[in-house]
């Protein structure tokens, strides 16, 4: 059923993106500058009723057909644009400004005033709303970025699906997945994506929806293992499934002290557990996350073969809670990319730094550890609230991150002075040793969780970015100088093509 009023979507669908140049704006424009909601709550009746004919012929346009999917994948692939995804972007580590600058308007284009990048806001949340991605972990496109997916907080919550070029709405999302970052969309196929349920008709079963049917299945029952309360999760730290979204992790609690880590293969229908927390040597936080490969497993600091027992290798970590993303090395191997603050034990390869950095690599198939960004090349030590994203499986190598700061270093927004690099900005890494380099993109001016108005949990105001599939786009979150709204925008990067 479809869940938003027709007007709310036909107003939206007149929204016309133009061109907008950041300048500071005066107090009165300031206070007009967030005006109307992205979407109405749907009231009870709305929710209730049967959809027109013209909501559904509305909503079918953005939708894909399986065949039409397929074709938009093999073009994607074909048409990736420069191989240099920030061709002219600012690629020093030198200290600059960050310039005072009102909200951006609602789906109109501006330019970033310190590094020329090109950025669209796409929600226009009222006050105490929050509009942002999953996470910087999980993929927000679709695979062939057709699709995007954000998650909003307000009377209610709930997931939103958006068209993944013009970023208008398409319905709000009919699922209660085990937690807001837990939806995984498939990296196979655009009209797919799967997560675990927590409705209590099907709670704790792994479940195939397909956007174009908008319809929900079964593929998996877990409660042989985890029992009938047993909810099973990615635990406090959420990664991907496999390339060929083919092999999952989850973690579940089994009774009082007792919890379970297992692994399921799409393929073979095939699920392997192993006892975690008390009375092993793993603490029962976290579930086993495969590699891209889906050969290997990482688990609290481990890479653990197919049978979740055999330790195929440590990894040179200090603290393997830290921020992190798995993805593809520049030539295609599971690796781990972290943030670190502190030593690895072993010195992460004889680093100068000794694996200290805003980006490390870890790489899963050998164990090595190698630096990315770091003090090495001009940066700062690691600034505070730093988030990875290596979901760009198409463009192998490619990060992109966001980092917040502290509260101490927010009088930057305001001083006029130059401020530390990478603080409170976007920004890019080729993690090719050959042609490495760090691309500064954006400031999203986001106070995170030092935030204060709004009502809503300071957290979902981190920016989290999320790099599209093909390394193209990135979508941010920011709650704009705490301004008591949550919005999402998107740095479109000189090789994004819109079809």
């Amino acid at each position: 059923m479809i869940k938003w009023s027709l007007i709310s979507l036909l107003l939206l669908t007149f929204s016309v993106a133009c061109g907008y140049e950041s300048r500071v704006e005066t107090p009165n424009e300031l206070k007009t500058a967030s005006q109307s909601s992205f979407a109405a709550t749907p009231t009870a009746e709305q929710s209730q009723r049967v959809a027109t004919q013209t909501e559904l012929a509305l909503v079918k346009t953005a939708l894909p057909t399986e065949r039409a999917a397929q074709a938009r994948m093999v073009n994607l692939r074909k048409n990736l644009g420069p191989e240099n995804m920030c061709e002219g972007a600012i690629t020093h580590s030198d200290r600059m400004a960050i310039p005072p600058v009102a909200k951006p308007p609602f789906k109109k284009y501006f330019k970033d005033p310190a590094f020329g990048t090109r950025t669209i806001r796409i929600t226009n949340g009222k006050h105490g709303e929050v509009f942002k991605p999953k996470y910087s972990t999980m993929q927000a496109w679709n695979a062939d970025e057709s699709l995007m997916m954000l998650w909003y907080r307000g009377e209610e919550s709930y997931h939103i699906l958006l068209d993944g070029h013009t970023y208008e709405p398409v319905r709000k999302l009919d699922i209660v997945p085990s937690d807001l970052e837990e939806v995984f969309w498939s990296h196979t196929d655009p009209d797919a994506f799967y997560y675990v349920s927590k409705y209590y008709r099907d709670f704790g079963k792994l479940k195939k929806y397909s956007v174009s049917a908008d319809k929900s299945s079964v593929i998996a029952d877990f409660g042989k293992f985890c029992g009938a309360k047993g909810l099973p999760t990615s635990g406090n730290d959420v990664h991907m499934q496999s390339l060929d979204d083919d092999t999952f992790g989850f973690r579940c609690r089994t009774g009082e002290e007792s919890y379970l880590m297992m692994s399921y293969r799409f393929s073979t229908n095939e699920i392997v557990t192993q006892d975690i927390g008390k009375g092993t040597k793993w603490l029962p936080w976290t579930a086993p996350i495969p590699g891209p490969s889906g050969k290997r497993f990482w688990f609290q600091g481990k890479v653990l073969g197919p049978d979740l027992t055999t330790v195929e290798r440590e990894l040179d970590l200090y603290k393997p809670g830290e921020h992190s993303n798995i993805g593809l090395t520049h030539d295609g191997q599971d690796a781990l990319f972290q943030t670190a603050f502190n030593n690895s034990p072993n010195g992460c390869n004889g680093d100068m730094w000794q694996g200290v950095g805003h980006l490390i690599e870890h790489n899963m198939e050998t164990g090595a550890c190698r630096p990315i960004i770091n003090e090495a090349q001009g940066y700062p030590y690691t600034t505070s609230s730093t988030h990875v994203s290596a979901q760009a499986y198409l463009r192998p190598g490619w990060v992109a991150m966001s980092s917040i700061g502290s509260v101490d270093q927010f009088e930057y927004f305001t001083n006029k002075r130059m401020a530390p690099a990478l603080l409170s900005e976007i920004y890019l890494a080729d993690t090719d040793p050959k042609h490495r380099v760090t691309c500064r993109l954006a400031h999203h001016r986001s106070y995170g969780k030092a935030a204060k108005n709004g009502g809503y949990p300071a957290y979902f105001g981190e920016p989290h970015a999320t790099i599209s599939p093909s390394g193209t786009r990135i979508l941010y979150g920011s709650d704009w100088y705490d301004s008591g709204t949550v919005d999402s925008y998107v740095l479109e990067l000189p090789g994004y093509k819109a079809p």
